[in-house]
C-alpha cells in the first residue's frame, strides 16, 4: 500500500509563534500583505480589553480570491496553508507563506473578504485554529451578505471602544468603503503582556505606544526608501532614483486607532528632519565639540547602486548621538523606558529587503577593503548614524535574519567596491562625515593606547606577585630571577623551553626528553627542533614543538596530534592512564603513562582519524616547569597574599 508523510500543523503553527522575534511581528506580516495586495488604505483597531486581546486588521486590497489560481494556488487557500504562496520573489515582500499564520496562534480568528466583481463578502470563523486546521479542515469560506452582523456576533462583551469600532463597521462602511479587500479579527493572540505591546494610546510625553512605533520603524510602511527630502535634507535626485526602484510605494495610508480617532501613521522610514534655525544655533562639528557623545551634528547621503542585475539602494543619516537623544523622544535609552523601542536598535548599519529593515549588519566593516571605515562598526561609532542598504536580500522564514545566499552578496568583493565607493564620496561631500570618521579615529586610537598603557601597568605591578624561581647549578643564571609563564603567556613559555634546552648537559638523565629548537613563530607551528645532542639539520630528524600553559584531556588540541612530536606546557594535572584526548583536526589518541617520563608528563599513543585511519606516531606532552625542577638544581619561591585594608586596620588595631 501506498505511504504518505504526515505533518502536524499544530506543530508548525507552534513553532512560528515561539520563533517570533517581535510580539507584534504579526502586524508586520499582515502590512506586507496588504502592500502585496496593492492595498491604497489601512486600518488597524488594537483591542487590548481582557476580554478580547487581539485586533481587527482592515484593508483595501485586492482581496483573497478563491478562483483565480496563482502558482498552482488561490490566495484564499495559501492565507490558511502552509508552505504555498502565491508570491514571488523579488515581486513581493510576503513570499515566505509564513505572514498570516502568526494569526493563528490565538483563540478564534474571523476573516471577511471581498475580490472585484463579487456580488457579496465572504467570510469564515475558526475557534482556536492553531489546533483545529489541518490538512482536513474544511476552509470553505460562506457567502456573507451581511458582514456587519457578523462582526456583531462575534463580539458579546462590549465596551465603550468596542462599540465605537462597531458602529464604525456598519453597513454603510461595507458597501461604500469595503467593496475589495480584507478584514481579519484576531481574539486571545498569544502574546504576554499583550496591552504592553499592542495599546496605541499615547500623549507624547509620559506614555508611547509601542505599537505604532514598531510600525514606523520595523513594517513595510516605514519604508526605508521613502525619503522625503524637503523634511530630511536626503538629496532630491536620490529621492527620484529610489521611486523607481522595485516595489516602491509611497502612497498607501495607514491608520491606527486609539481611543478617541484613527491616527494616520506617515509612510516611509522616519528619518529625524533636517535642523530648524534654533537647532542650527546648537550644531557643531565632530571635530569642534569636546565631547563627541553630546554631538549634535547631521548630514544625510543617498545612492543607488546595480549589482548582479539587482537595483540596491543606500542612505546614510548622520544624526550626533545627542541630537538622536533629544529628537527621537519615543525610543527608549539607557536608564528610560519609553516606548519599547530602543534607540541602540536603531542605530548603526542594518540590512532591509523590500524597503523593510530586517536585521543590523554592523560585520560589514570586517571587511578588508572598508579598513578606512572600519571605525563605524565599532559602538562607539554606531551612536551617531544609520546606514542602511536596501535590495532583493532572501530571508529565513521568520524574515528576522539573512540567509547564506544574501550573507554571500554582502561579502563579495565587487559589491563591498560599490559601497567603499559611496563612502568615499560621502567623504568628499558630507563635512559631518569626514570630520566622524577622523574623530572616531583619533579616539579609537586613545582608547586603544589606554587600554595597552592600563594592562602594561598591571603587569608590571603583578610580577612581584608572581613565582618566582633562580637556577644554582648554571652560572649564566645564578642569582638571576625568572618569573614562571601566567595563563595566556604561551609564548613565554617557548622562551623559557628554548633558553633552557641549550644548558641541558647531555649526560642529564633527562636530555633525551628535552629538544632543541630551531624556530620560533606566534602563528601556526611553533616551533621545529632537533634533538640535543643533534649535529645536522636533516629533515627527517626535525620535529614539531607546540607551547602551551596547559592541557586537559577535555581541552581540544587546536594543532594535528599526527604532525606534532611534543606538546610543552607550563603546568598541567597529569591524567589517569587511557583517558582520550583529541584535536580539531578529527584526530584523537589514548593517554600512556610510563616510567621515562614520570612526575613529568605522559604520551599520547594510538593516534587516529575518526575514520579509522591509524598514525603510527606518538606525542609527548611534558610539565616545563616539572622538567627544568628535575634537569636543574632550582629554587622556587611563592610570595604570599598582599594584605587588604581591613587585614592592615586590623593589624594596626592589635599593635596598640
Amino acid at each position: 500500500m501506498p505511504q504518505y508523510p504526515e505533518i502536524s500543523y499544530a506543530r508548525i503553527l507552534s513553532e512560528l509563534s515561539v520563533n517570533r522575534k517581535d510580539p507584534c511581528e504579526v502586524i508586520r506580516e499582515l502590512i506586507s500583505n496588504s502592500y502585496d495586495a496593492s492595498a491604497s488604505r489601512i486600518e488597524i483597531y488594537p483591542l487590548v480589553q481582557s476580554q478580547y486581546k487581539g485586533f481587527i486588521y482592515f484593508d483595501n486590497g485586492t482581496g483573497l480570491s478563491e478562483e483565480e489560481e496563482i502558482n498552482e494556488i488561490t490566495p484564499y487557500r495559501a492565507f490558511f496553508s502552509i508552505g504555498k504562496s502565491t508570491k514571488i520573489q523579488g515581486e513581493s515582500i510576503g513570499y515566505k507563506c509564513q505572514g498570516s499564520k502568526l494569526c493563528f496562534a490565538s483563540q478564534q480568528i474571523t476573516l471577511i473578504t471581498r475580490c472585484k466583481n463579487e456580488e457579496n463578502w465572504r467570510s469564515i470563523s475558526i475557534d482556536n485554529p492553531k489546533h483545529k486546521l489541518n490538512q482536513e479542515y474544511d476552509i470553505q469560506s460562506q457567502t456573507d451578505c451581511s458582514p456587519w452582523e457578523t462582526l456583531k456576533k462575534i463580539f458579546i462583551h462590549n465596551n465603550k471602544t468596542t462599540t465605537n469600532i462597531l458602529e464604525k463597521f456598519n453597513q454603510d462602511f461595507f458597501v461604500n468603503q469595503f467593496s475589495t479587500g480584507a478584514m481579519i479579527v484576531v481574539h486571545k493572540l498569544e502574546v504576554e503582556n499583550f496591552s504592553e505591546f499592542y495599546d496605541a494610546e499615547e500623549d507624547g510625553t509620559t506614555k508611547w505606544s509601542y505599537l505604532k512605533h514598531y510600525i514606523r520603524f520595523n513594517t513595510k510602511h516605514g519604508d526605508m526608501r521613502i525619503l522625503r527630502p524637503d523634511e530630511t535634507d536626503f538629496p532630491d535626485a536620490q529621492s527620484v532614483s529610489f521611486k523607481k526602484s522595485l516595489g516602491y510605494n509611497e502612497d498607501c495610508e495607514l491608520y491606527l486607532c486609539t481611543t478617541n480617532k484613527l491616527e494616520k501613521l506617515k509612510a516611509g522610514y522616519p528619518y529625524l528632519g533636517k535642523p530648524d534655525e534654533q537647532d542650527k544655533l546648537q550644531i557643531k562639528s565632530p571635530a569642534k565639540i569636546a565631547r563627541l557623545n553630546d554631538g549634535r551634528f547631521f548630514g544625510r547621503g543617498a545612492a543607488t547602486f546595480r549589482f548582479q542585475d539587482t537595483t540596491y539602494c543606500l542612505t546614510l543619516a548622520i544624526d550626533g548621538n545627542r541630537r538622536a537623544l533629544d529628537k527621537h523622544e519615543e525610543l527608549d535609552r539607557k536608564g528610560k523606558k519609553k516606548s519599547g523601542i530602543r534607540l541602540t536598535d536603531q542605530r548603526g548599519t542594518f540590512i532591509c529587503s523590500d524597503g523593510v529593515k530586517i536585521c543590523e549588519y554592523n560585520e560589514l566593516f570586517e571587511h578588508s577593503k572598508l579598513q578606512d571605515y572600519a571605525v563605524l562598526g565599532t559602538a562607539s561609532g554606531q551612536l551617531h548614524y544609520i546606514f542602511m542598504i536596501n535590495g532583493t536580500f532572501d530571508v529565513v522564514t521568520n524574515r528576522n535574519s539573512l540567509t547564506d545566499t544574501s550573507l554571500s552578496i554582502l561579502k563579495d568583493d565587487s559589491f563591498i567596491d560599490n559601497i567603499k565607493q559611496f563612502f568615499d564620496k560621502a567623504k568628499s561631500r558630507i563635512n559631518a562625515f569626514i570630520e566622524l570618521i577622523d574623530r572616531l579615529n583619533k579616539e579609537d586610537r586613545d582608547l586603544k593606547l589606554e587600554a595597552y598603557t592600563k594592562k602594561l601597568i598591571e603587569l608590571k605591578e603583578g610580577i612581584q606577585d608572581r613565582t618566582r624561581f633562580t637556577v644554582r647549578d648554571i652560572d649564566q643564571l645564578k642569582e638571576k630571577i625568572l618569573v614562571e609563564p601566567g595563563v595566556g603567556e604561551e609564548h613565554w613559555v617557548g622562551a623559557l623551553y628554548t633558553m633552557f634546552a641549550h644548558f641541558v648537559p647531555q649526560e642529564s638523565q633527562y636530555a633525551d626528553i628535552w629538544l632543541r629548537p630551531l624556530t620560533f613563530s606566534g602563528m601556526g607551528i611553533d616551533s621545529v627542533a632537533v634533538s640535543i645532542g643533534e649535529k645536522t639539520l636533516a629533515t627527517k630528524i626535525q620535529k614539531a614543538l607546540e607551547y602551551k600553559y596547559t592541557l586537559s584531556p577535555s581541552d581540544e588540541f587546536n594543532h594535528p596530534l599526527k604532525l606534532t612530536d611534543q606538546i610543552v606546557c607550563w603546568e598541567m594535572t597529569i591524567p589517569k592512564e587511557g583517558e582520550d584526548i583529541s584535536d580539531s583536526y578529527e584526530h584523537f589518541g589514548k593517554v600512556s603513562l610510563t616510567e621515562e617520563l614520570k612526575e613529568i608528563g605522559y604520551k599520547i599513543i594510538k593516534i587516529q582519524s575518526r575514520d579509522g585511519e591509524w598514525h603510527d606516531g606518538e606525542v609527548k606532552v611534558i610539565s616545563l616547569k616539572n622538567l627544568i625542577n628535575k634537569t636543574f638544581d632550582c629554587e622556587w619561591v611563592t610570595p604570599p597574599p598582599k594584605a587588604t585594608n581591613s587585614n592592615k586596620r586590623k593589624g594596626s588595631k592589635k599593635s596598640k
